[in-house]
């Protein structure tokens, strides 16, 4: 991915490594702009969809752990029992406890 005549920033990074790096940042920030900027730039220094897809999935799998994490304690502090649910669970309707969701369960669309 990087050459040997690739410019180096004044962080003594290779521009494309740069790049990656911002490109992760935006998507951490949920910055638009600052993203096709550096989609933008990345392009024009030839590098593939597939090594900015393998970026943009770094930055939102550590945006993601802190995400979970406060969906789970709205879950354990916000509703009876923690489920995910709340109140007006289908499984309830079907006897199955509150938040006792499967993965095909209509109510997790709503789910946190």
């Amino acid at each position: 991915m990087t050459t040997q005549t690739e410019t180096q920033t004044e962080a003594g990074l290779s521009e494309i490594t740069f790049n990656l790096v911002a490109l992760g940042a935006a998507i951490g920030a949920n910055a638009e702009r600052a993203f096709k900027a550096h989609q933008a730039r990345l392009e024009a220094l030839g590098v593939s969809k597939e090594h900015m897809i393998q970026a943009v999935n770094v930055a939102l799998r550590v945006k993601g752990d802190p995400h979970q994490a406060m969906l789970a304690l709205a879950e354990s502090t916000l509703t009876e029992g923690g489920g995910c649910c709340g109140g007006a669970c289908a499984c309830e309707a079907e006897g199955k406890e509150k938040g006792d969701c499967g993965d095909d369960c209509d109510c997790k669309e709503g789910c946190c």
